[in-house]
């Protein structure tokens, strides 16, 4: 079984079991399965939307992102009652002063809003608070184990592409 990293503003998608690993403070990741192809894909998405109209990365942003990753494995099997969506992070990790700066917040909003908009039921959820998280995706079994941040004791290959199905 093969590892992968996911850093900031990345995704993955794949038909082979794999387990996907990332790190999470205000950012977000969302973990989406397919339970009858077992077809899955993680991404870790940094901001909620783009501001402005200049160029950027799929992967920065949960408006993008995350409705990437929900067309992507849809366009092999479109029935929305055969997905499960995980959702982890959006922890206030940084202390403002000014509540529009919660990003964490709006990151969490941003991806459950996608998710309901394709109708992806929620299985599980891991979010807010105040410290990150390590989150790490079985997709073979569509498990998530979902920690406080710590140390990182494996090595992993690091991935900032999309990945083959």
């Amino acid at each position: 079984m093969a590892d992968i990293f996911l850093l900031p503003g990345s995704y993955h998608l794949t038909s082979r079991p794999l387990t996907i690993e990332t790190l999470v403070g205000s950012c977000v990741s969302v973990c989406l399965y397919n339970i009858k192809n077992c077809q899955a894909a993680m991404n870790h998405f940094l901001h909620d939307v783009p501001k402005g109209k200049s160029f950027y990365q799929i992967g920065q942003y949960g408006s993008s992102a995350t409705e990437y990753i929900i067309e992507k494995l849809m366009s092999f099997d479109p029935e929305a009652s055969h997905y499960q969506a995980q959702v982890f992070g959006g922890a206030a990790v940084i202390k403002t002063v000014s509540s529009e700066q919660n990003v964490g917040q709006k990151n969490i909003d941003i991806a459950k809003k996608i998710l309901n908009t394709y109708r992806i039921s929620i299985i599980r959820e891991e979010i807010g608070g105040q410290r990150g998280r390590r989150v790490s995706f079985d997709t073979a079994t569509n498990t998530v184990f979902c920690r406080f941040a710590g140390q990182i004791g494996k090595k992993y290959k690091q991935h900032q592409e999309i990945g083959s199905l």
